[in-house]
C-alpha cells in the first residue's frame, strides 16, 4: 500500500492481492443480483448508489476486511466492519454500495462524515479515462487518483471527494463503503 500524506490526511491507494480474482467475483456477483438491487436516489439521472445485501456479493467481505486491517495498520485506525445499516441509522441501506456510471456520468463532491471514520472505493470494471477520483481540500490543489481494477482506496470519511466524467466508452464500476470505529457506540450512532 502506498500511504499518501495530503492535505494534513493520510490516505492509502493499493491493489489487494490477488486483485482479478475478487473483484472479477465480486463484478459478476453484483451483475447476477440486478433484479435484487436496491437503488437510493438519483443525480443528473443516473442512480447514484445501488445496494445489495452481502448474502447476495459474498466477495464484498474482502475488500471491506482488506480496508479494516489496512486502516488498523498501516494509519493506526482501529474501525469494524458492517454488513446490515448501523441501528439507528437514517440510512436503511447497508453501509456499501456500487457505483455505476455511463458515458459522461460523474459524482459529485460529497464526504462520508456521519458515523464513519474511514471509507473506501475499490474498482472492478474500469477503462482509460472513465473518470479520476479527486479529493478537495481548501487551500491545496485537488488530489486525484486513477481508477484500476482491483485499486483500492481508503481515505477519512470526512474528506470531500468526487469522480471526474467517464470519457470512456464503457461504464465505470465501482464498490465503495463506509467503516465505523471501533468500539462502536451507541450515542455515536444516534442511539443514546
Amino acid at each position: 500500500m502506498r500511504l499518501i500524506e495530503w492535505g494534513g490526511n493520510r490516505l492509502l491507494e493499493g491493489f489487494i492481492i490477488s486483485p482479478q480474482g475478487w473483484s472479477s467475483e465480486l463484478l459478476n456477483e453484483f451483475r447476477r443480483s440486478q433484479s435484487n438491487l436496491e437503488k437510493s436516489h438519483k443525480i443528473g439521472g443516473r442512480w447514484e448508489n445501488q445496494y445489495l445485501g452481502v448474502h447476495h456479493v459474498p466477495s464484498a467481505r474482502v475488500p471491506m476486511r482488506f480496508a479494516r486491517n489496512a486502516g488498523k495498520e498501516e494509519l493506526g485506525i482501529s474501525s469494524m466492519v458492517l454488513f446490515e445499516a448501523p441501528s439507528g441509522s437514517v440510512n436503511p441501506h447497508p453501509p456499501f454500495w456500487f457505483n455505476v456510471a455511463g458515458e459522461g456520468e460523474k459524482t459529485g463532491l460529497h464526504d462520508h462524515a456521519l458515523m464513519s471514520v474511514l471509507s473506501a472505493v475499490t474498482y472492478l470494471q474500469a477503462e482509460e479515462n472513465c473518470g479520476d477520483l479527486y479529493f478537495r481540500k481548501q487551500g491545496y490543489d485537488d488530489l486525484t487518483i486513477k481508477p484500476e481494477v482491483g485499486k483500492i482506496v481508503i481515505f477519512p470519511s470526512s474528506l470531500l471527494h468526487g469522480v471526474h466524467p467517464n470519457r470512456s466508452c464503457t461504464e465505470r464500476i465501482s464498490f465503495a463503503f463506509n467503516l465505523f470505529p471501533f468500539p462502536l457506540l451507541l450515542s455515536e450512532i444516534g442511539g443514546i
